[in-house]
């Protein structure tokens, strides 16, 4: 008997994508985009000699010849899943290492991870913050949370939640400007912004918000440039001036009262925050089972405002 070289994530990819008659759901069981998924098919096709799949439209299904790998292969994952499920959790496992900014991983993640602990007890989480975008293979990184367009090249990525921002300050800072802030007296605040990084098309979170308003552009008295959106809202917070803020990061402090919303208008970011992996992380359990968390909880976040 022949002995094929064929890789497991290939294997698992393709019973995925015959089971759902797609590459794009398979991808997103996986927890993997949609072209590392076709890398795999290619691949298998290649190595058996054999078309698998018939595409048409958005959909594909199985040839005749791939019906019958796919239902040695389905039976044989359920019974290696059964298998698995009589041995006891190993409490001894590594943590699943979580990389994220600083401001998401202080506004959103850790205000949340109770919910999961509570809901996985066996899966121990390593949260890392960081700006930089690390590297995945260097510092074994399992999963990462970033914002961005989607593309970074090795991690397959997949939608998290868009941003939303629009200016905020605090209460005792809108009093001290005499109880209304307006469009034509912002100019006299303090105007706080998280840097952007040079070459990504974004001038400054500022002047996308201004771009919506009649002002289009304003010259402040002051401005106060931090590194970090999650630093922006809290010195807000602290009185230090208005805030071009994330409302998906400052949910916590504008239903509290602590961060108030000057204006009605709300922008989507360019950005968006992203889930993403490395390609080639197929068939970690504790992965899949986090960033399907991850994507249930922004399901159920609604963002409040006030004004």
């Amino acid at each position: 008997m022949r002995r094929y070289g064929v890789h497991l994530n290939a294997l698992r990819a393709f019973e995925a994508a015959a089971r759902l008659s797609s590459f794009s759901q398979a991808g997103n069981e996986l927890n993997v985009s949609h072209s590392t998924i076709s890398h795999h098919i290619k691949g298998l096709e290649q190595e058996l000699g054999v078309k698998l799949f018939l595409r048409e439209n958005r959909q594909v299904t199985a040839t005749a010849e791939a019906e019958k790998l796919f239902h040695v292969l389905q039976k044989s994952f359920d019974e290696i899943s059964a298998a698995l499920e009589e041995f006891p959790r190993n409490q001894s496992l590594e943590p699943i290492k979580v990389t994220v900014t600083p401001s998401f991983a202080n506004k959103w993640l850790i205000p949340h991870l109770r919910r999961f602990r509570k809901a996985h007890p066996e899966i121990e989480v390593q949260v890392k913050p960081s700006l930089k975008l690390n590297d995945f293979v260097s510092e074994k990184l399992d999963i990462g949370v970033r914002t961005g367009l989607g593309k970074w090249p090795g991690l397959s990525s997949q939608h998290l939640m868009s941003v939303t921002m629009t200016p905020l300050c605090s209460r005792s800072y809108l009093e001290e400007k005499g109880g209304k802030i307006t469009l034509d007296t912002i100019s006299e605040s303090t105007l706080i912004h998280a840097d952007v990084i040079p070459g990504t098309g974004i001038e400054s979170e500022w002047q996308e918000w201004l771009s919506t308003t009649r002002m289009s552009h304003v010259e402040p008295e002051n401005n106060l440039s931090v590194q970090d959106p999650g630093l922006a809202l809290l010195a807000a917070k602290d009185g230090l001036g208005i805030a071009m803020g994330y409302l998906e990061l400052a949910s916590v402090e504008i239903a509290k009262g602590e961060l108030i919303q000057l204006f009605p208008t709300v922008v989507n970011h360019p950005w968006s925050y992203y889930v993403v992996t490395p390609e080639n992380n197929i068939g970690d359990i504790r992965v899949t089972t986090f960033c399907e968390w991850l994507k249930d909880e922004v399901s159920k976040q609604l963002v409040p405002t006030n004004s």
